[in-house]
């Protein structure tokens, strides 16, 4: 067989049973040829066996119309099993040239089968996880056999069974807005505990770091005194101290109960103890004359008075010097306590700053709204004075005080506003010399009234459209055809020195939206710096601002000729930027229609 398989023939069969195949030489063929021939022996008893037939008999026909109807949806994820299949042809037919193949059993070639992963999550389900997990296992042992080596050694392409599980997962993937907002939950919930750990942490170190030593230890000296006055030496002397220090330690102890049954269980207790007391104690416990024990609560009242590190002191009584420690729980409470007070104190300081904050700015507002109605009034009043004095220049040119502040103050707000009535009559008689007061009799009663005293000439007086010096009606030569922009800069609206009231400028917008009465105009700035009284408009549109040009170039106020230019949008808005959201069409501020009378 050696000698007539060709170098060639020899490398493909020996790589249809997936071995490392070095180059064919003299001295390698005789091994490669032994080689073959055992694995094709191999091969020869594992087709024979009756596991073999019972795995041939596995009917995939199913899959393999699933895959096709998965590769009909799916055409870009099936690539290597297009190249598989056209391979498929010339592998049989070499198989059938073979002599590996002359054997009497007959294995069905079998076309391997891909399933396309699902393209949505599906919901899991028990019976199809058992029918996936039995398909698993079959084809595990179908590649543990290689009964089909020879159909896939060839070609690299991966396991259906790892390409379905990597691909086809039936695990419910969340959607990437429920991830970030669970990742966004567990970070918070981690922060809060990560909060009370340390806030708790914080608690019991404080807690710790106040706690002190419970060993009272009376100075030496005091000690040694004692038994010097006693004349006591060795043994008895060391008894006698001994003693004298557990009865002060008892009367140390008797004061810090009472402070600890003060601070954690009933405020009402005193934290003090009485000489008596301790006298009384100290019969009680211990066998000594009274003289001895007079002597020892003088003793314990000198230690208490003198000695700074005494945890008792003495005034009266023996009270708490040094705070003692306190149970870990009452500790807690108190330290609790303590931040809720001064928690609550804070806020209550908090509280009362930004009331008082509030309060102020509530009455710089209602100062500042007070002074704007007085302004008001006091600029309307000197208009209907003005007015009064244009048209009836004789000695009709006076308005009654009380028929003014009817005209001026509606009937419901005239109670509210008699403190701002009140400080307008106060101006007009201090601070107003063009107005005098003076009382006049009209139909037989008698009426004290203001009277404009300056003189004045009708042209300045009044400030109303007066007529068209030229002619811009559409077609005209002085109207532009069609309209270029939507804005306009308005000239001569105003002198330099006649926009010093509060309600000028609202006379002027008042004047120009009077005028344009049919024009949408969306926004309208008055120039109150301006030495030529500009005023800028936007209209709604390029039409509507070719009809406010119409109606206002060329027209005479105020004794002036207004003239009225196009500007570019992009320049109004850039020296407006609130123009730009400026959607509803403006209107005048009344409806009286002074500038056209």
């Amino acid at each position: 067989m050696g000698e007539s398989l060709s170098d060639q023939e020899l490398r493909r069969r020996l790589l249809t049973f997936n071995t490392v195949v070095p180059p064919v030489t003299n001295s390698t063929r005789r091994l490669l040829v032994r080689k073959l021939a055992d694995l094709e022996s191999r091969h020869s008893s594992q087709v024979d066996s009756p596991k073999s037939n019972n795995i041939s008999l596995i009917n995939v026909s199913n899959w393999n119309h699933s895959a096709s109807e998965d590769e009909d949806k799916n055409p870009y994820l099936f690539t290597e099993t297009k190249k598989f299949s056209n391979k498929l042809p010339e592998i049989q037919t070499e198989k059938k040239k073979s002599r590996l193949y002359d054997s009497s059993v007959s294995v069905a070639p079998r076309e391997p089968v891909f399933r396309s992963p699902r393209s949505n999550p599906v919901t899991e389900t028990p019976y199809a996880d058992q029918a996936i997990q039995r398909w698993k296992e079959k084809m595990m042992n179908q590649s543990q056999n290689k009964v089909d080596v020879s159909n896939t050694s060839q070609f690299d392409f991966p396991s259906p069974v790892s390409s379905i599980y990597s691909q086809n997962s039936r695990r419910y993937i969340q959607p990437p807005q429920q991830r970030h907002l669970g990742n966004g939950y567990t970070r918070n919930t981690q922060y809060i505990i990560l909060l009370f750990i340390g806030f708790f942490v914080v608690i019991f170190g404080l807690y710790f770091t106040s706690i002190q030593s419970s060993t009272v230890v009376l100075p030496p000296g005091i000690l040694n005194s004692l038994c010097a006055k006693k004349s006591l030496q060795g043994f008895d002397c060391d008894t006698e101290q001994e003693r004298v220090q557990q009865l002060y330690s008892s009367l140390v102890s008797q004061v810090q109960d009472k402070y600890i049954k003060n601070q954690c269980e009933n405020s009402d207790v005193e934290v003090t103890v009485d000489a008596q007391t301790i006298f009384e104690y100290i019969s009680t416990h211990e066998n000594l004359p009274s003289r001895e024990i007079e002597e020892l609560v003088e003793l314990f009242k000198s230690i208490a008075k003198t000695y700074s590190d005494s945890p008792i002191g003495f005034d009266n009584s023996f009270n708490i010097n040094i705070q003692p420690n306190l149970p870990i729980m009452c500790a807690v409470k108190n330290i609790f306590a303590n931040m809720f007070y001064l928690i609550l104190w804070l806020g209550i300081v908090s509280l009362s700053l930004v009331s008082l904050y509030f309060g102020i700015c509530y009455m710089t507002t209602k100062s500042e709204k007070h002074k704007q109605e007085v302004n008001r009034l006091v600029e309307n009043i000197i208009d209907l004075l003005k007015q009064q004095a244009l048209y009836r220049p004789n000695d009709e040119g006076y308005l009654p005080i009380i028929h003014i502040r009817d005209q001026l103050i509606p009937p419901n707000e005239r109670q509210t506003k008699s403190k701002i009535w009140a400080e307008v009559e106060q101006y007009f008689t201090e601070s107003e010399s063009r107005v005098r007061s003076e009382i006049q009799q009209i139909d037989g009663e008698d009426f004290q009234v203001w009277r404009w005293v300056q003189p004045m000439s009708p042209v300045t007086a009044k400030k109303v459209w007066q007529g068209q010096a030229f002619e811009t009606n559409e077609g005209s030569m002085n109207s532009p055809q069609p309209s270029p922009t939507s804005c306009l800069k308005i000239r001569h609206m105003f002198g330099p020195d006649s926009m010093l009231g509060v309600d000028c400028e609202t006379r002027v917008k008042d004047a120009i939206l009077e005028k344009c009465e049919s024009v949408e105009v969306l926004h309208l700035s008055v120039d109150r710096s301006s030495q030529e009284g500009c005023v800028y408009v936007k209209c709604a549109s390029p039409t509507e601002a070719g009809k406010a040009y119409r109606q206002l170039h060329g027209f005479w106020y105020d004794g002036k000729l207004v003239t009225v230019k196009f500007l570019r949008l992009e320049r109004y808005h850039q020296r407006f930027p609130d123009a730009v959201t400026a959607t509803i069409p403006l209107t005048p501020s009344n409806n009286e229609k002074r500038s056209l009378q």
